[in-house]
């Protein structure tokens, strides 16, 4: 089956490859591969060399947390930087629309509420988990007498 899919796959990346030049003109083909070059770019130059720190850093700063509490840090704020950048993205449109109807809604202010949200759902499932002494998929700590 994995070898079905990385057929059809391979094919089908192949169609699209050699529709671009059908579909595009020269000044769109050109500007897709500018913007795939710096994609690749901003990729390898910025975001693996943030979260390879961002990830260096939160091991140290988990590595006395319980494995389930290090991965609920890591989870909340992982799904912060996602939530983050996805709302940066609207604000940026909405600052530059000219259509007062379009992206009306308070992304800051929701923004803001949503981390101090998951701050404190992160921080109290992060209590539970140090307090009881086991998190999902742990198993309690043996002790000898």
């Amino acid at each position: 089956m994995r070898i079905v899919l990385g057929l059809a796959g391979v094919a089908l990346l192949g169609y699209g490859l050699l529709g671009l030049p059908t579909k595009l003109g020269p000044s769109q083909l050109l500007g897709l591969l500018l913007w795939m070059a710096v994609a690749v770019l901003l990729h390898d130059g910025v975001i693996v060399p943030v979260s390879t720190l961002a990830g260096a850093g939160l091991t140290r700063l988990g590595s006395g947390l319980r494995p389930a509490s290090a991965a609920v840090l890591r989870g909340a704020l992982m799904t912060g930087a996602v939530v983050t950048l996805i709302a940066g993205i609207l604000l940026k449109a909405q600052s530059v629309a000219r259509n007062t109807s379009v992206l009306e809604g308070d992304y800051a202010g929701t923004l803001i509420r949503f981390w101090v949200i998951l701050a404190v759902l992160a921080a109290v499932l992060i209590y539970g988990i140090e307090r009881t002494g086991s998190g999902p998929g742990e198993s309690p700590q043996k002790t000898r007498p």
